[in-house]
């Protein structure tokens, strides 16, 4: 599965990076047949964002480490160095700028956007 990471280098711009989350037949919940399981990783809390249509958010970090799984609607999300992400459902993306300069984030479209948010350990 592909998911986007957007994250801070040392020198505090932002980046998206693609990653790939390898999956292992596994038998998960005998005696259902095996399927395709990722590694588990520690989460703090969940919760759900509804975010309006036409809405814009200037220049800011996250306010902590999470991964975002998007459900409804679009968003663009622009990093420092000027790359642009859309995000569509189904997308999955992997938020860890914490410090720096951020990202600018803008709902396109007619549609308010649904996003999952699991908020993960620093």
């Amino acid at each position: 599965m592909k998911y986007a990471r957007l994250y801070t280098d040392s020198a505090g711009e932002t980046h998206f990076e693609d990653l790939d989350l390898p999956f292992t037949l596994r038998d998960y919940a005998p005696p259902a047949p095996p399927f395709a399981v990722s590694p588990f990783a520690p989460a703090m809390q969940y919760g759900f964002l509804r975010i309006p249509a036409g809405w814009c958010g200037d220049w800011h970090p996250v306010p902590s480490r999470q991964i975002q799984i998007f459900l409804a609607g679009e968003v663009e999300a622009q990093a420092s160095d000027g790359t642009i992400w859309h995000a569509v459902p189904g997308s999955v993306v992997l938020v860890e700028d914490t410090t720096g300069k951020g990202h600018v984030s803008r709902v396109v479209g007619q549609e308010d956007v649904l996003i999952a948010v699991v908020r993960l350990p620093d």
